[in-house]
């Protein structure tokens, strides 16, 4: 009896510190609209209110890493936080209140997009999330329409400008729509403004309408305009004239231009006979068997200057030679691709674009930028390489992920989360683990060389430019890996780029410094 009692002791003692707390992270609304400058709260509640010890509140802009707010154990984050965001965002309450609300100030276009309330106990590492969709509006100004002469008629311009996104412009006459050409014009703050013409014969048009109206919300601004008789101008005499004059001088000048022009036809008729009596005289020359042996001795001069740096390479870096030998094409696993990637139709080339390509599916990343590579490996030692394209941003990963590895809600790129990877950013390179490695290279790489060995359990990155090796991990691959990029804004990479061509002489030269063995623990 004594025993069963210390037995029940036990588990009403143990159970309830060890039981996992369970949350929900939830949103009222999934779609906001705000204008421009005003100010917006996007809501997010916890239930039950927990308190914020060991808690991570985490408020992201369609990306993991885009951080809006951040706040741990109860206290702000700011070092991570987007710098667009600070001075602009923070939390009406907390954890401990269950409202976990987002205030934002000022709002921008650039605000537009999916927000995350990504709530993580750090003890657990359970989390839980709301999404919802921010639009941003410019509602505009009202219309201003201008009023010219154009030859005998009258012509209204109509405009008006501060919209977002592009809004409707019509005319309307004598209570009727009137089709007309309408063209809108991006501003430096991303804002639209919109205008277009309408053309008057007489004032027995009546009264005229224009206005714009926004896409979203329906608000419509208008202005009506009347043109007095006075403003149509009346054809004189002196006008018939001179529209006579006017056009015996064009048929004057048309006469002159065509006999000008027959001449100079003649005398490029000449030049050309004259130029094709040189091209025969120029092959008769060229046809001389001294000028063949001359021209023949200069190229074979300019391919082993072109080609020594790649000959010596070989001599002075053995290892390099045994890894590049290995060289083995991969592609782009497009059905594995961000929707918001567009993979090129050979799967050698990837870049971000600003819409969704495809629709997601269970294999997709849905929320990062990411795409897997092709084949996957479980066995044996593999090489490949990357070209890397920077037009503007720095932001990218290059590694290698386990075949599971998780592509739905955020990211983090880590051995525990099944992926080895080094990174490019603002601050310079790291190597990716629990706590991040900076990387000092020699020069920035512009091709980077990935090298696999599964059974050895080793990952390295190289320049392959320079041959050096940047950085590497240690680690022992329980399931099969593929290659594994994070494609930020600007980037485009481009899978194995093509090497110059080595003459067929230089390959037979080449042919003695091959060793047979090239896969063996010791490649590194």
């Amino acid at each position: 009896m004594q025993r069963l009692f210390g037995i029940l002791v036990c588990i009403t003692v143990v159970l309830p510190t060890t039981a996992a707390v369970v949350f929900r992270v939830l949103s009222h609304d999934t779609l906001l609209v705000a204008e421009v400058g005003s100010d917006v709260v996007l809501p997010c509640t916890l239930s039950p209110p927990l308190s914020p010890v060991g808690l991570e509140v985490r408020w992201f802009h369609n990306l993991y890493h885009s951080v809006v707010f951040l706040m741990k154990d109860g206290k702000e984050d700011r070092q991570q936080q987007s710098a667009e965001y600070r001075g602009r965002a923070y939390l009406q309450a907390g954890p401990d209140a269950g409202n976990l609300s987002l205030s934002l100030r000022n709002v921008r276009l650039s605000d537009a997009g999916k927000y995350h309330c990504f709530v993580e106990n750090t003890s657990s590492y359970s989390y839980e999330e709301a999404v919802m969709e921010l639009r941003v509006v410019g509602l505009g100004s009202a219309p201003l329409v201008e009023v010219t002469h154009q030859d005998s008629s009258v012509l209204l311009s109509c405009s008006s400008d501060g919209w977002f996104p592009k809004p409707q412009m019509r005319w309307e006459k004598e209570s009727r729509d009137v089709a007309t050409e309408v063209q809108h014009m991006n501003r430096s703050d991303g804002l639209l403004s919109v205008k277009s013409n309408i053309l008057l014969k007489d004032s027995s048009e009546g009264l005229v309408y224009c206005g714009v109206r926004h896409s979203i919300t329906g608000l419509e601004k208008g202005v009506y305009v009347k043109i007095s008789e006075d403003m149509f101008p009346r054809l004189s005499f002196w006008a018939v004239l001179f529209l006579l004059l006017l056009a015996i001088l064009i048929a004057g000048s048309g006469t002159a231009a065509w006999y000008f022009y027959t001449y100079r036809k003649a005398q490029e008729r000449k030049t050309a006979e004259y130029e094709k009596k040189q091209e025969r005289l120029i092959q008769e020359i060229g046809e001389c068997p001294n000028t063949q042996n001359k021209t023949s001795v200069v190229m074979n001069i300019f391919s082993i200057i072109y080609f020594f740096p790649h000959y010596f390479t070989l001599f002075l870096f053995p290892e390099w030679r045994k890894i590049s030998a290995i060289k083995e094409p991969i592609l782009f696993n497009s059905e594995s691709a961000f929707p918001g990637l567009l993979v090129s139709p050979d799967c050698r080339c990837i870049s971000p674009t600003g819409n969704l390509q495809t629709e997601l599916n269970d294999e997709r990343f849905d929320t990062e930028p990411c795409v897997l590579g092709i084949p996957l490996f479980d066995s044996g030692v593999h090489y490949w390489e990357t070209e890397i394209r920077e037009q503007g941003s720095k932001f990218w990963s290059v590694g290698v992920a386990k075949q599971s590895v998780r592509r739905t809600g955020g990211l983090r790129e880590s051995p525990e989360a099944g992926i080895w990877a080094m990174r490019s950013s603002e601050d310079g390179f790291y190597l990716l683990k629990d706590v991040a490695e900076k990387i000092h290279p020699s020069e920035t790489p512009r091709i980077l060389g990935t090298y696999l060995n599964f059974e050895g359990g080793e990952v390295a990155f190289y320049n392959a430019e320079t041959f050096e090796c940047l950085c590497r991990f240690r680690e022992n691959f329980a399931e099969p890996v593929c290659a594994f990029y994070y494609v930020g804004s600007g980037i485009t990479f481009l899978l194995n780029p093509e090497e110059p061509a080595i003459p067929f002489i230089a390959q037979q030269q080449l042919q003695g410094f091959h060793e047979p063995d090239l896969v063996n623990e010791d490649v590194l």
